[in-house]
């Protein structure tokens, strides 16, 4: 069937047609995400097979976690013993180029799930129903990364650098927000990853730049002097690939998603995030200096990966 677009929307790419038992309707979706990405960095995925009920219990679970104090929220992440794994980012403490990120973010990296650890029971259940998705992710992750690896005719696929183990799941929680006028809660900027995959409630909120007539630089500055941005609407039953930085390393004409998100003031709610990158000694081009993925992240994104 290939990609369904609509009037400014991203296209939507059936992960069935990707896993089809017919070798020609395979290619041809493979072809169609690949396009996606040298487009837009991103599209959407239908028919992911991941059950509702597995989205609809992270979803719900995130409600008695994050509508508690941040103090309690705070402590609850201190004393699990398992920081290493898990990481508790509070409202407003994350910054991108000085723009203030109106969101609260609980980040699972995948051996979270084998440590345990001293959690409250809402912050138990919410990790435990993430790990489910988590899981079921990991496993599309995978296979897009052997979709594209084919459809680019590489001689060694994507999947033999992305260790299983270097994947994360992060239910972001967006505050009514009364006291900011603004509408914006998460400013302009690229994904420090491979790739991530955005579940969003039914508020969404997420804008991605159009780059189909881009090329050469795209950094956030010269995206946003110059590029219309595109709302996703998801529909039942999709979620959102959005390529990062390293893919588009790792990859020669392959772009990273540029985006935003925006919540209407006065509304909580959540958007549900996987996403993974490459083995940490994988080594890349990043302008004219070439480093390791581990050195760049540590780099770029030292909360996380400071000391990976």
């Amino acid at each position: 069937m290939g990609p369904i677009t609509d009037s400014g929307q991203l296209p939507s790419i059936s992960y069935a047609e990707l896993r089809h038992e017919d070798e020609g309707v395979r290619e041809l979706a493979a072809e169609t995400f690949t396009q996606a990405l040298r487009d837009y960095g991103a599209c959407r995925i239908r028919e992911h097979r991941i059950p509702q009920d597995i989205i609809d219990k992270c979803f719900e679970k995130c409600w008695p976690f994050f509508e508690r104090d941040p103090e309690e929220k705070i402590s609850d992440h201190a004393r699990s013993g398992v920081t290493r794994m898990a990481r508790f980012v509070p409202y407003a403490s994350e910054k991108t180029r000085g723009e203030e990120h109106l969101e609260e973010v609980l980040q699972l990296r995948d051996g979270v799930y084998k440590m345990g650890g001293d959690w409250s029971i809402e912050a138990r259940e919410l990790i435990d129903a993430s790990e489910h998705l988590h899981k079921k992710c990991s496993l599309i992750h995978q296979t897009l990364l052997e979709c594209l690896s084919s459809s680019l005719g590489l001689s060694r696929s994507l999947t033999t650098i992305h260790s299983k183990e270097i994947s994360f799941f992060a239910p972001s929680y967006f505050a009514p927000c009364y006291h900011y006028n603004d509408t914006l809660r998460v400013p302009l900027h690229i994904d420090p990853t491979t790739m991530l995959f955005n579940f969003p409630d039914s508020l969404g909120g997420l804008n991605i730049a159009d780059l189909r007539d881009m090329t050469g630089n795209l950094s956030v500055e010269a995206v946003q002097k110059t590029a219309t941005f595109i709302p996703v609407d998801c529909q039942s039953g999709e979620f959102v690939v959005l390529g990062g930085n390293l893919l588009r390393k790792l990859v020669g004409g392959m772009k990273h998603s540029v985006h935003y998100i925006e919540r209407p003031v006065g509304l909580s709610g959540f958007h549900l995030n996987y996403w993974a990158v490459p083995d940490m000694d994988t080594r890349c081009d990043f302008g004219d200096k070439r480093e390791t993925v581990g050195a760049y992240l540590a780099r770029v994104f030292p909360s996380s990966f400071g000391h990976s």
